[in-house]
Formats: C-alpha cells, structure tokens, sequence
C-alpha cells in the first residue's frame, strides 16, 4: 500500500514531466517555411515562428505548474532528509557506570532501543569478530554455525573458538542442532523479555 505522502509526491512528479513535455513540444514547434521557385530554381525560405495568444497562454500556465511540482517535490525530499538525520542523532548525556572491580568512573552512552545496542557491541568488537557479529545481526538474529564457516570462509576451529569467547561474555547463544549448532543474538541484543 503506498502511503498518501508518496502518493502526492508521484503525482507531483506526473503532473511536472506532462507540463515539461507540453512546454518542450510548443517550445521546439516546427517553423512553417516557402518553397519559392524562380526560373527553374527552388528557395526554401523559413518563416519566424510567431505564438498565438492562446500559445502564451498555454505556456505560462504550464510553466507556473511545472514550477509548483518541482518545489513541492524538492521540499519533500530535502523535509524528509533532515527528519531521517534529525532522527538519527543521539542527543543524551553520557551514564555514569563504575568500572569493574574499581572506584574510577567510566563514561558509556546510554541506549534508547536495541539496534542501537547491536550497534554498540558492534563498535566495541573488533576484526573477525565484528564480521561475525555483523553476519548473525544480518542475518535476523540467528544462524547455523555451518553456515556462519562457509559466509565467513573461516575455519571450522576458528569459529568454534570466537563463538565459545562471545557466549562467555554473553553476546550469543548457542544451542546444539542436529549436527551443527544454532547460534543467536544474545536476548538483550534481540529486544526479546528474559521471562523469568
């Protein structure tokens, strides 16, 4: 289903490309011309093309529309692209959470929603385990890990190993499955209550 602002914003575009057409073909109008023989020689002479009233009309009036349309549809686009960057932005103070094991603060941004959340694990991650984070996070949040050796072209034992040191530290889960094992986000990271 298309939604009313996009529907107004096609039929902007429809009405902007038949009055662009309608001005360009009365604009490029064939010049009527004379073919004027003279003993036995032929002069074609072409005639200033000259608009009607009604010619004038027609193009201010297409031309005001097609104006119209335009700025409609770059306001559209340009109100839509700062209320995507508006959106974007994170405007919130920085949480104060003690180290572990210490007395000394450290700064952590705090997180509204959970692909914020995935994105900070995601940035705290580096190298080969960031691409497997990313591939699980792309992927829906769960994947064989068979499947997770052969999009990473990684080895068997390699993998074993990072999947093993992110569920110590709590960012997946794995289950056995058959024979492989099915690997997902951990439930914090997929948005999904802890039931008790």
């Amino acid at each position: 289903m298309i939604s009313k602002k996009t529907g107004t914003i096609v039929l902007a575009g429809a009405a902007l490309v038949i009055t662009g057409v309608i001005v360009i073909s009365m604009l490029l109008a064939t010049r009527p011309s004379i073919i004027q023989i003279n003993d036995g020689t032929f002069k074609i002479i072409e005639l200033p093309y000259t608009y009607t009233k009604n010619d004038a009309y027609v193009l201010a009036v297409s031309s005001a529309i097609g104006g119209i349309m335009l700025t409609y549809i770059l306001t559209m686009f340009f109100a839509a692209g700062r209320s995507e960057v508006r959106s974007n932005v994170m405007v919130e103070k920085p949480v104060e959470i003690p180290a572990h094991g210490t007395a000394v603060p450290t700064y952590v941004n705090s997180v509204k929603d959970d692909s914020r959340l995935v994105d900070a694990v995601l940035t705290a991650l580096e190298g080969d385990e960031k691409e497997l984070m990313k591939q699980i996070a792309n992927n829906g949040g769960e994947m064989f890990q068979n499947e997770l050796v052969l999009s990473l072209n990684f080895s068997k034992a390699k993998v074993s190993r990072m999947l093993t040191n992110l569920e110590k530290r709590g960012l997946i889960i794995k289950k056995q499955y058959g024979l492989t094992n099915k690997v997902t986000l951990a439930d914090k990271l997929r948005g999904e209550k802890i039931e008790n």
